[in-house]
């Protein structure tokens, strides 16, 4: 287990759900070592009208995540990677070495939450796929989520997201001509050129670097759609979207210290 888990919202099955996924695990897997999946569903007891979970049951769900983690771990030599909130449910994923010991762990860990129904089941998944196809977001969700963390980075020192700034963005390109054509088309939509890079490593995929800039709004819906847009153009030439970052600016429109 890493330290970098973060929770998205998709759809899962037509049910709006939250996903809270280990996101630290994605360039080491499938691990070798564990290549069984196993999951336990619990039946909520006071979910919301649209399924996902409530503030009063949020710390029961909490607590009996904890105690299903502890056992099932422990006796399958697993780790927990995801979990799944919506439908009215609450879907636990683990990884491991072995499925043996998995119902008596459940009904171990279950054992204070008599009044919950459950089940849980497991399925050889050697190249994990449960974990990178339906887990692990969509390039556009990972976007999403890392604008979220630099947003709630920014309102941590004080930026009205609603004022206007500058923001830069960089974008990497496996050739100059590819990031050539991505500059000319961004040039197109208003974007100024800041700057071009190279990176001294010979072997890298995205060796040419591009960044621009231009004045916008930062709040969630504008940084969304301009960096999900950005990502966009540099696919179309054959590049990737790598981030974003703009000076702390308040309500008065007086920028500050920058954060990306």
């Amino acid at each position: 287990m890493s330290d970098d888990w973060d929770f998205y919202f998709a759809r899962v099955n037509d049910a709006v759900s939250s996903i809270f996924v280990d996101l630290g695990l994605r360039a080491d897997v499938p691990l070798e070592k564990r290549p069984w999946l196993l999951w336990v569903w619990v039946e909520m007891q006071a979910p919301r009208d649209d399924g996902l979970s409530s503030n009063e049951e949020a710390p029961k769900l909490l607590e009996m995540g904890d105690s299903l983690d502890a056992a099932i771990c422990a006796a399958c030599d697993a780790q927990l990677v995801g979990r799944i909130t919506g439908a009215n449910r609450r879907e636990f994923y683990f990884y491991a070495a072995e499925p043996g010991g998995l119902d008596a762990a459940v009904e171990q860990a279950l054992r204070g939450f008599q009044e919950y129904r459950f089940q849980s089941g497991s399925k050889f998944d050697a190249e994990w796929e449960q974990y990178v196809d339906l887990l692990y977001p969509t390039a556009s969700n990972l976007q999403r989520m890392l604008n979220r963390r630099t947003l709630e980075a920014l309102e941590a020192r004080g930026d009205a997201h609603e004022m206007p700034r500058k923001v830069d963005h960089w974008l990497e390109f496996p050739t100059t001509a590819a990031r050539d054509a991505c500059r000319d088309t961004l040039r197109g939509i208003e974007f100024a050129l800041e700057g071009e890079y190279e990176s001294d490593d010979s072997d890298a995929q995205f060796r040419h670097s591009l960044v621009v800039s231009r004045v916008d709004r930062v709040d969630s819906h504008s940084i969304n759609g301009i960096t999900l847009e950005l990502a966009r153009v540099a696919g179309e030439h054959g590049g990737r979207y790598d981030g974003w970052e703009c000076q702390v600016t308040n309500a008065s429109g007086e920028p500050r210290t920058a954060i990306e």
